[in-house]
């Protein structure tokens, strides 16, 4: 069976397939720069971010060729992109490791391992479709999503889990401490919701007249939203998560010490104007030293300190008068 299988013809699929593909270019390219710029060196994590969105931009520029280079150019191109998919989820369980159980761990990347293999096969059907030799592409096509995305849906209902649970966040709240998260929560659940789409579409749930025949911009939207995600945030989660929390212990830290502050101060005052009180008094009191007490003929009372005042001056007085 010969299978003429050629780029889109028909005006609606023609700008289907390349407003989808220039979009996934565009942004892939955006976000290999920004994630380039923000790399650290000696940190396998960023290189790998970077080498996952450089290879999954080749595969959006085939629209730009003809046959018979556009037969070849879409399959090879098409072996990048599956790399870059099984990269995407080694790059997940990297981030989601320091959140899971050692055994948890070791069953996500085995079974990623495990499925490599069909990988394999659906590059060769993909080689074999579009070089018009067989249609087995059409039936492996369909569980593309089985074999890709089981891992993801788990990355992101394990971090959910943990923002709720280990670390005691809202998700409302978390989005106020850190605009960033949001983004990311975002970026993961329309991730899914693309997922889906593209489930129901290959599987023609959703009627094949809504789209021209093998047109599916959906699977881009949904690798472009798991790319966002390793974008912006390009170290593991818990270290993400362990610095909000530090944030937001500090940011506790400092309200409450503000607090205690102010409380301690009203206390120093209190103790400052009860301590300052008996001083207030004195410094009150006329200085009993500078009156000229020989001249007070009206006091009705004079305590003790004043009358010996009064008695030594004549006295000194006196012997003064008589020594001359």
């Amino acid at each position: 069976m010969v299978l003429n299988v050629q780029k889109p013809e028909d005006t609606e699929g023609a700008i289907i397939e390349a407003w989808a593909e220039g979009y996934m270019v565009g942004s892939l390219i955006i976000m290999a720069c920004v994630a380039f710029s923000n790399m650290r060196r000696g940190v396998l994590l960023h290189k790998l971010i970077v080498v996952e969105l450089v290879f999954g931009t080749f595969h959006g520029t085939f629209i730009f060729t003809n046959a018979p280079v556009y037969n070849w150019y879409l399959s090879t191109t098409a072996i990048l992109l599956n790399i870059s998919w099984s990269l995407h989820n080694y790059i997940a369980w990297i981030k989601t490791k320091p959140l899971l159980q050692r055994w948890a761990s070791l069953f996500y990347i085995v079974t990623l391992t495990l499925v490599q293999p069909y990988w394999i096969l659906e590059i060769t059907a993909n080689f074999l479709y579009f070089s018009g030799k067989s249609d087995l592409f059409t039936y492996t096509r369909p569980y593309e999503a089985l074999f890709r995305d089981p891992w993801w849906l788990f990355t992101v209902l394990n971090l959910v889990y943990n923002i709720r649970t280990r670390y005691e966040f809202g998700l409302v709240e978390l989005i106020r401490v850190s605009p960033r998260f949001g983004v990311l929560l975002s970026a993961m659940f329309l991730s899914l919701a693309f997922i889906v789409i593209d489930i129901l579409a290959v599987t023609h749930v959703i009627s094949p007249t809504s789209l021209p025949d093998g047109i599916n911009p959906f699977w881009k939207l949904a690798f472009i939203f798991k790319c966002l995600t390793d974008t912006i945030v390009l170290d593991d989660f818990k270290s993400a998560l362990d610095r909000l929390k530090q944030h937001k212990l500090e940011r506790l830290g400092s309200t409450l010490s503000d607090g205690l502050r102010g409380e301690f101060s009203d206390i120093s005052q209190a103790r400052r104007k009860k301590d300052d009180g008996p001083a207030l008094a004195m410094q009150s009191l006329p200085d009993v030293a500078a009156r000229d007490w020989s001249k007070v003929h009206d006091c009705d009372h004079i305590d003790l300190e004043t009358a010996l005042r009064m008695d030594s001056q004549p006295k000194a007085e006196s012997s003064g008068s008589s020594g001359g």
